[in-house]
């Protein structure tokens, strides 16, 4: 790699960090305070903030790293052209080989981290993020039991009802516990119950002298067991089957699946990735500015270039979704116009040409 090409990738590498690091900080304190509500609201507690909190980053990283990337390439290439750098480095025989060069040493890495964040760090960040709130809030509903009342615990289908609880230990006497199990009615009846907090995350109510009734309500083939000390963990959430549920899941179950739920989940993430090299691309001709110009001149539109993009690709996807026919010609269609688009940049008469009718007064000297 040439020393031009070697300059202009350490500055836009750090320009990226800085980039990333502002909007972190803008997605962090906008996360912090939802999770501090949801604290407050007693549906997250304390002392998993911090956990939920770094899992929300992982997943914003999948936003703000494309962005960050784009931004940060046409800020310091913009600079370098209002400044003339590029000029001067042009007149000394560089070209748009190493500018390229300089932009894919730090694109093509980033692309590969972006890749494994999209088909795997993400979808296990919002998994375990979901798991750790569902889980949290049975532990805190179980904690509310209040006796001598009915209460039926959302998303478990369980009824528990306790005659009486200790003032002290929280120990409940003479409980009644209904669910259900592979398809048939399980009642539990126990002398005393009592909530166990787990290192896992979970809680479990252990029932002690009690005993068991299950079978199909009509039928006399129930079967009654006792027991002295039964533990019993409420149901977590399956994310493996469920439709609505794809994007918890990484690229190797996706491509496992066969439903147009997950095709666009695919698809989806593919086009974060490719977007990403596109943009990059795209950032080159695209930060050519007049050195009378203003060096964030260019900002504006590569952040509007950024939202048409993502948001056509998330219409595209979500056609693919909802098995409508134009979804995937509409996807192609998108990526095909940005490439095209990107191609035609480095044709210097033709960039010039459509930046006269798309900027008017825009002068182009390199």
């Amino acid at each position: 790699m040439r020393i031009i090409s070697r300059y202009i990738a350490r500055d836009i590498f750090a320009a990226i960090v800085s980039v990333a690091l502002v909007l972190l900080l803008i997605i962090l304190g906008k996360l912090f305070i939802d999770l501090l509500d949801e604290v407050l609201d007693g549906d997250l507690t304390a002392d998993m903030l911090g956990t939920v909190l770094l899992l929300g980053v992982i997943r914003y990283l999948v936003i703000l790293l494309p962005f960050a990337v784009f931004i940060a390439t046409v800020m310091v290439l913009g600079r370098m052209h209002k400044d003339s750098e590029i000029n001067a480095a042009m007149a000394g025989g560089a070209s748009n080989k190493d500018i390229v060069q300089a932009v894919m040493s730090i694109g093509l890495p980033v692309t590969a981290v972006l890749f494994v964040l999209v088909s795997y760090t993400s979808p296990w960040a919002s998994r375990l993020a979901e798991m750790i709130e569902n889980v949290t809030e049975q532990s805190m509903v179980m904690g509310q039991l209040s006796p001598g009342k009915f209460f039926e615990m959302e998303n478990t289908g369980w009824v528990i009802y306790a005659q009486e609880q200790n003032a002290e230990d929280g120990t409940l006497h003479r409980v009644f516990l209904q669910r259900e199990i592979d398809g048939k009615l399980s009642v539990e009846v126990a002398r005393l119950a009592r909530i166990q907090q787990s290192r896992h995350l979970s809680s479990a109510l252990v029932l002690v002298d009690g005993k068991t009734l299950e079978g199909n309500p009509g039928n006399a083939d129930f079967a009654i067991s006792t027991y002295d000390e039964h533990h019993i963990s409420p149901p977590q959430t399956d994310f493996s089957g469920e439709a609505g549920k794809a994007k918890y899941l990484n690229i190797n179950a996706l491509f496992a699946l066969n439903d147009s739920t997950y095709v666009a989940e695919i698809l989806q993430r593919a086009s974060i990735v490719f977007s990403t090299l596109m943009l990059l691309l795209l950032a080159i001709p695209l930060s050519k500015v007049n050195p009378n110009s203003g060096r964030f001149s260019r900002l504006a539109w590569a952040a509007l270039i950024y939202i048409l993009y993502m948001n056509l690709v998330i219409v595209a996807c979500s056609a693919i979704e909802q098995e409508h026919k134009y979804g995937l010609p509409l996807l192609i269609s998108v990526h095909l116009l940005v490439a095209v688009i990107t191609f035609l940049g480095f044709q210097k008469q033709w960039w010039i040409r459509l930046k006269q009718i798309l900027l008017p007064g825009c002068n182009e000297t390199s």
